[in-house]
Parts: C-alpha cells; structure tokens; sequence
C-alpha cells in the first residue's frame, strides 16, 4: 500500500499535494491537542507531534515553490509515511482517502 500512496501523491500536482499536506497538519493539530489532555505530562508525544507539523508546514512551502528541487516528493512521502504508520490504521486510511480525492479530475 505504501508504494501505491508513494506514487499516487508524487502525481499528484503542487496544489493538490499542499491540500493533502493542510489536512494532515489539521489532523496532527487535532491530535496533539487529544494526546495532551489524556496525558498532559507526556512531553515525548508533544515533541514528537510538534516536530512533525513543523516538518509538514515545510513541506507545504516546498510544493508550493516551483523552483523547489524535483526529488523532495521521495523525501517528503516516506517522511509523512514514517511518521503517519505508528498513529494507525486510521491514519494511513484518512491519507489514502486524501491523496485519492486530490487525484479525481474535480478537484482539479
């Protein structure tokens, strides 16, 4: 599945990569704020969350950014895959739905 949504999102164009990449960071900020209030000590998960919205809020800038260089797209998919598996099924499943939306021609 990994190397389905790999390649579904690397095809997919700058607009449609920076959508997948608002709603992901959208879904992290909801996350964070759950994991906090369950376990308000946990500064590991906090950290760890934080870290990856502050790498997708880069990689949002990167799309967006026609001179940015070609191989990100490699680096940017297995850096959001990495980090979105250990959160889940659910997670892995909302990305799929996302880059699948953004690849039919209406959202085009």
């Amino acid at each position: 599945m990994n190397a389905n949504l790999h390649a579904a999102f690397a095809a997919l164009p700058a607009y449609g990569q920076a959508r997948v990449l608002a709603r992901l960071i959208h879904m992290e900020t909801i996350h964070v704020r759950s994991a906090h209030l369950d376990d308000p000590n946990d500064t590991g998960s906090l950290y760890a969350s934080s870290e990856f919205i502050h790498r997708l809020s880069g990689f949002l800038l990167a799309v967006l950014n026609p001179d940015s260089p070609a191989e990100r797209d490699a680096r940017m998919i297995d850096t959001i895959l990495r980090s979105v598996e250990p959160r889940g099924q659910f997670y892995t499943g909302r990305l799929a739905e996302w880059i699948a939306a953004e690849s039919t021609p209406a959202a085009r």
